[in-house]
């Protein structure tokens, strides 16, 4: 007989958490989604839908609903398994190619499948092209968006070729126009049918930038292509001649290209039909430390503009950190519409001290094409904490850190009678000085009598290496490979050489005082945070520049740390 308990035990801690599982896969599975590869086309065009339901199965969605308003010329079911990151992703999917039987705003409805639901598609199908009335083999068909247009405004160009029968190779003489950028933006293919005839269309899209204002012409396009010989029936074969040589001639067109206007303001001009600033950060913004860099991106992007034509985004340095910009990355891409361009800048940021840093707001003016007004995407202000590193003390402005400065270098007051108005206070500092004199020479005079003199020259603690130990493995880093070990090394160095808390090659700088050492660090700090490679500049270089400093102050003393103690009494 089983164990009750036992029974219980193996249904609550293995079925029921199976139960539940599947019960969540399922319930997460049920999504049925529908889409098309173009709202817009015309009277005989193929669009192609696509269905699908996130999960595996046998049957299929009601497609009969569609039969009111298309032809369903083919139509394949597929599915699909796979492991991504070790989640389990399975879906069904069914594809249809459809012919819409009227013109206008067709609907393709919702489908239902298993108590789900798609959502409705809506087509645009415009009238026959009249081209197509002389039933012509081939021919070529030229679309222009718009006939007014900005400067720099993006033109749409497509150039759709039909053709009856199967061709042999395509080519053009290219589209080349004065004073414009041109870009070729896609090429596609699909089938229409035209007053019972069957094409296959090749389309092509081009986007136009003009640069000047006034008549814009756009010259034909000569398309070279072939078609098979009915007179020979190995024509286009390996054994047959290579077809009928057939030339084609896209339709010129012209454009009035109106000025800058008036009121789009003093910024670049970006005539778009939208734009955005997105930003984001290498780890969060609120986890700053002093002398640690990080990496911020920004990523402009323009409906209508292309990649070359984004203005850059200057960001300066400001109070608290330093900025070091890398190579820009631009991109374009496009849909039915046109072009999108966009351009990325990432950027290092170092904040020098802890405290509050605020970075200013970025600010692009752009030209809205579709309401015709001047507009402005911005990334606000932000003030971000920086905390103290390890060890050091914390800064929370310019005065604090002028405060801050004073207060690292120990300050000794000389034993001086200061100005008081009060003469009896001078004579008691002065007899007050002189009694703690004698008994310090007292109490010297008596020691020296019981015990050998001591050495008082001070040794370095096992916690903080020799300087000279340190500038040593300086040099040896400084004929290495490795910019980022030499600015450790540095940084070593320059904290016990100076006793002070220096947490960048900026604070090296400043405290050397020294012009043309402070920008072959900046040059080292912005080849190791952007990635560029600093002009004139090596590490050697840097090294000799540190031995002749350190060289001039020997004069002054090994290394001097803080203020020296004014002496009690002059020679």
């Amino acid at each position: 007989m089983i164990n009750t308990d036992w029974g219980r035990s193996l249904l609550c801690y293995v079925f029921v958490p199976l139960f539940l599982l599947l019960g969540s896969t399922g319930a997460t599975a049920d999504n049925l989604s529908a889409t098309v590869d173009r709202n817009q086309l015309n009277r005989g065009e193929t669009v192609e839908l696509r269905v699908r339901f996130d999960s595996q199965t046998s049957g299929e969605p009601d497609f009969s609903v569609l039969e009111e308003d298309f032809d369903i010329l083919s139509r394949r079911q597929q599915n699909q398994f796979s492991l991504i990151n070790g989640t389990a992703v399975s879906y069904t999917e069914w594809l249809l190619e459809l012919v819409p039987r009227e013109t206008g705003e067709i609907l393709i409805p919702e489908l239902d499948f298993k108590g789900v639901n798609s959502e409705a598609i809506t087509l645009q199908v415009e009238d026959s092209r009249p081209a197509a009335k002389n039933r012509e083999p081939i021919f070529v068909e030229t679309e222009l968006d718009k006939t007014t247009s900005y400067v720099q405004e993006q033109l749409l160009l497509t150039l759709r070729i039909f053709t009856s029968e199967p061709l042999l190779g395509l080519s053009s003489d290219g589209l080349s126009i004065n004073n414009t950028s041109i870009l070729q933006l896609a090429e596609n293919q699909y089938q229409t049918r035209e007053n019972g005839v069957v094409y296959q269309v090749n389309e092509i899209k081009y986007v136009l930038f003009p640069e000047a204002s006034g008549e814009l012409v756009i010259p034909q396009i000569r398309l070279n292509t072939a078609i098979p010989d009915r007179r020979d029936p190995f024509s286009g074969s390996l054994f047959g001649n290579r077809g009928k040589r057939v030339l084609l001639y896209s339709d010129e067109q012209k454009v009035t290209v109106l000025p800058r206007p008036a009121n789009s303001g003093d910024g670049a001009w970006l005539p778009a039909k939208g734009l955005s600033l997105t930003e984001r950060w290498s780890r969060p913004p609120d986890e700053l430390v002093a002398g640690e860099p990080i990496t911020r991106t920004i990523t402009l992007t323009a409906q209508e503009l292309a990649a070359t034509q984004l203005p850059p985004l200057h960001i300066p340095d400001g109070d608290g950190y330093k900025t070091y910009p890398d190579q820009p990355q631009m991109d374009n891409s496009g849909d039915s519409s046109g072009v999108i361009g966009s351009r990325v800048e990432s950027m290092a940021i170092v904040p020098s001290r802890a405290g509050t840093i605020t970075l200013p707001p970025v600010t692009v003016q752009w030209w809205d094409t579709v309401s015709q007004q001047p507009r402005q995407a911005i990334l606000e202000q932000r003030t971000l904490t920086v905390k103290a590193a390890a060890g050091q003390v914390p800064d929370v402005s310019e005065t604090d850190k002028t405060d801050r400065t004073n207060a690292a270098e120990p300050i000794v007051t000389p034993v001086v009678a200061q100005e008081s108005n009060l003469l009896i206070w001078m004579l008691v500092s002065v007899n007050l000085v002189l009694l703690i004199a004698v008994a310090v020479l007292f109490l010297l005079w008596r020691n020296s009598s019981r015990q050998p003199a001591l050495n008082v020259t001070p040794v370095e603690t096992e916690d903080e290496p020799k300087e000279s130990t340190l500038f040593a493995e300086l040099e040896r880093q400084s004929k290495s490979d490795n910019p980022r070990a030499f600015r450790h090394a540095l940084l070593r160095w320059a904290r016990v050489y100076w006793d002070k808390p220096l947490l960048s090659l900026q604070d090296v700088a400043d405290t050397a005082n020294g012009d043309e050492l402070a920008e072959t660090l900046d040059a080292l700090d912005r080849s190791l945070y952007s990635g560029a490679t600093p002009e004139n500049v090596s590490l050697p270089t840097i090294f000799q520049q540190l031995k002749q400093l350190r060289k001039n102050r020997k004069g002054l003393g090994k290394h001097q740390k803080g203020t020296p103690l004014a002496p009690l009494y002059g020679k």
